[in-house]
């Protein structure tokens, strides 16, 4: 047995010796990574390839086979694990070659880094959000807009969405009053989302919606139905010692169907003109201008 086994028995990091996969060689803390009592029980199966899930296989495969012929180092890889427990967790592997008594083996270090993963994609989630409505920000738009995908059953839009005469509020009752409101919205605005669709706030009043329709039909009554949910709102605060406010509010929305491959730019661009239309001819409604149209057109109440 090599040197190093005294000292791999006692390193708090899971490690387990393989050749193609049959194991040789575990230490404990891989056993316990695994969900086994001990390193013999990790000896006596006939491949580790049962402690891993399926779809990082032919990935692990090819890691393997490249390590052994070329002799280099795997990179780092971080896979999702869950072990024979049921227990979830997030793992970086890494693995080098070593000389098993005349036989090249693979030395797969493993690190769990449930922790750190998850702070690192809290800090990601909280840059992308905004501070007061804690719906996504404008940065994260523009990353989503260029990273969506296209799908031939749906459509995909653009809807900006603005508080009417939201200035009132904030000079009749103060800011503490309008950041009320503008909370109570964004919870209205992101239960109106579906799974796969994003709610955001620009900035000031006006947020934004990438959603998902059929139709030009179906998007018109998904954002009608939108709109009257907020004019049906009473915002209900008190204000300082006088009796308390029920406020109510309305929005203007304009939108526009996104073309494949189509930049932000040129889409909000239309879905700006849409909702300067709504807001110019009497606010409180939604007006929906896709890249195709000759001219702006309003989506009429049911």
């Amino acid at each position: 047995m090599p040197d190093f086994k005294d000292i791999l028995d006692i390193h708090p990091n899971p490690c387990v010796i393989h050749i193609d996969f049959v194991p040789k060689y575990a230490n404990n803390a891989f056993a316990k990574f695994s969900g086994m009592s001990n390193a013999q029980e990790v000896l006596n199966l006939e491949s580790i390839r049962v402690l891993f899930e399926d779809e990082h296989w032919p990935e692990a495969q090819r890691r393997y086979k490249h390590a052994i012929e070329t002799g280099t180092p795997t990179p780092p890889e971080v896979i999702n694990h869950t072990d024979l427990k049921g227990n979830p967790m997030i793992a970086e592997i890494t693995d080098k070659v070593i000389d098993w008594f005349g036989e090249k083996a693979m030395c797969t270090f493993v690190s769990v880094v449930t922790d750190q993963v998850f702070r690192e994609r809290t800090l990601r989630d909280m840059a992308n959000r905004d501070d007061l409505t804690n719906l996504y920000n404008r940065r994260y738009l523009l990353d989503l807009f260029n990273e969506r995908n296209a799908t031939p059953q749906r459509r995909q839009y653009l809807a900006m969405v603005d508080i009417d005469h939201f200035k009132r509020i904030n000079d009749s009752f103060g800011h503490p009053v309008g950041d009320l409101v503008l909370k109570q919205l964004a919870r209205i605005i992101e239960e109106f989302t579906e799974p796969e669709e994003c709610a955001f706030r620009l900035g000031g009043e006006e947020f934004a919606l990438l959603i998902w329709a059929d139709d030009r039909q179906d998007v018109c009554a998904r954002l009608e139905m939108l709109r009257g949910r907020i004019e049906d709102l009473t915002v209900r605060v008190s204000h300082l010692n006088k009796q308390p406010l029920a406020i109510n509010v309305t929005v203007s929305i304009g939108a526009t169907e996104i073309s494949d491959a189509e930049g932000f730019i040129s889409a909000s661009l239309r879905a700006d003109k849409s909702l300067y239309i709504a807001k110019e001819s009497g606010r409180n409604q939604v007006i929906n201008n896709d890249a195709d149209d000759s001219a702006p057109t309003p989506c009429l109440p049911d």
